[in-house]
């Protein structure tokens, strides 16, 4: 069955195709059990999205996908069994059907007629009484319910992936007011919901998706849940208004602490933060049904919540700006053109070789050089390549100033004092594995997870 400019975001299973044809696509969702229906792009892509479970549907007459939802075969021919069945019928007249309508039928259709009238009124009358109970009990211990949540540090919110209004977030952040951070896509803002939720509001500045497309983009990112990846609670598509509204965390990213001067952040928590960033790039790049590039992988995007677990941020941000930065997926392998933060951009990127993960796997690698010095990746390259008049290759300059001078030289002082000298080792040995220019010789982030949990005891 069709639906003309229909689409349902999100449960995509993982036979999704780019380019087939609707035959092709239709075959491909008729043959799988796990398939209620499949999505077809009718405007030459070919693209085809078959659906496990059809929810959060809509209808924008402008999207070019049309919904064919698949129904059992016995409806299909129900017009056929009505024809076959037409020769018949029973034309009897309501004069004829009571003329051979005996009395005592009448007597007992009467009867049963009056059973049902007593049966359906003491049946209202119980339920009307138990909803009568049922307010009763609501209005009386409801509040004694509600303190006893909160007194155990609990509160009744509703998490599920939501649509905004403009309006709504504007209300929420007072005007956008509040900012508390802003990069390359857009001011963040603090917010508080009319569920007293505390966000992070990301205003995306140059987006030029359609409502429907950035839905269905947006609806992707939205399904991504781990520990150390920041939640998606929802999403603003309003014309020329778009923006995403996340978990907000009150620690703020990893470089207001780590390159303060007051920061305090021990070996064991910077151990746990790059174990922490780790298993949620491992998980964008191997664990989703559709994985994800981070491409811009640095402190700023690593956010700390009130016991200093990492959460990666901004995750998912190149798939709403493929087409207006020039990034756009080749063969569904990689990007073309540069994006990301001078000083944590992997060679390839620069060479305009194609981006794989291990461009990610580089970025990370900056990011625990930066956790073992506590300087900022361009501070640390200028001192580096001061010191031996050209840095050309990051990993061989570290490892020849370990050699002459000895761990100690390149550690934050503030870590002088640690005993666990193993755990220095491995974060340094990881470093450094990570940051080769020779890509193929980066291990994958899982790699990296295993590596660093052998030495978390």
């Amino acid at each position: 069955m069709e639906l003309p400019n229909s689409d349902y975001y999100g449960f995509d299973l993982d036979t999704y195709a780019p380019r087939v044809s609707f035959e092709a696509c239709r075959n491909a969702c008729l043959y799988d059990s796990r398939c209620k229906g499949f999505g077809y792009a009718l405007d030459g892509r070919g693209q085809c999205f078959p659906k496990s479970f059809l929810r959060n549907g809509f209808h924008i007459p402008s999207t070019f996908i049309s919904i064919y939802i698949k129904i059992p075969k016995i409806l299909m021919s129900t017009d056929e069994v009505l024809r076959k069945l037409k020769p018949y019928e029973l034309n009897c007249s309501a004069a004829q059907v009571a003329l051979q309508q005996s009395e005592p039928e009448v007597e007992k259709s009467n009867k049963t007629r009056f059973m049902e009238y007593l049966i359906g009124f003491l049946s209202s009358f119980a339920i009307i009484e138990a909803i009568c109970i049922g307010l009763t009990w609501w209005c009386v211990f409801r509040k004694h319910a509600h303190e006893e949540l909160l007194n155990m540090g609990y509160i009744v919110l509703s998490m599920v992936f939501k649509r905004f209004t403009y309006e709504e977030l504007k209300k929420a952040t007072n005007g956008f007011k509040h900012e508390v951070g802003k990069g390359g896509f857009g001011a963040v803002y603090k917010g508080v919901l009319d569920d007293e939720r505390v966000v992070a509001v990301k205003r995306l500045d140059g987006i030029l998706q359609g409502d429907a497309e950035f839905w269905a983009e947006v609806s992707v990112i939205g399904n991504i849940n781990h520990r150390n990846l920041v939640k998606l609670w929802g999403f603003c598509a309003d014309n020329e208004h778009k923006l995403l509204v996340y978990e907000y965390l009150e620690n703020g990213s990893l470089d207001k602490i780590l390159f303060t001067s007051d920061g305090e952040l021990g070996l064991e928590q910077r151990y746990n933060i790059a174990l922490g960033t780790a298993k949620g790039l491992s998980y964008l790049h191997e664990e989703c049904l559709e994985w994800v590039l981070h491409c811009d992988v640095k402190p700023q995007n690593i956010l700390l919540d009130d016991h200093l677990e990492p959460k990666v941020a901004d995750f998912g941000m190149s798939k709403l700006f493929k087409d207006i930065h020039g990034i756009r997926d080749i063969d569904g392998m990689g990007f073309s053109k540069a994006r990301g933060t001078r000083g944590y951009m992997a060679p390839e990127w620069m060479m305009n070789l194609k981006i794989d993960a291990k461009a990610d796997v580089y970025s990370y690698g900056i990011v625990l050089l930066e956790l073992l010095s506590g300087k900022s990746a361009s501070i640390l390259v200028a001192a580096l390549a001061k010191e031996y008049n050209e840095c050309n290759q990051l990993a061989q300059c570290v490892t020849e100033k370990i050699r002459e001078e000895g761990l100690e030289e390149v550690l934050d002082p503030r870590l002088l004092g640690e005993l666990d000298k193993k755990k220095l080792e491995t974060l340094m040995k990881v470093a450094l594995l990570c940051v080769q220019d020779d890509r193929s010789a980066r291990p994958a982030m899982s790699k990296v997870v295993e590596l660093l949990l052998e030495n978390d005891e």
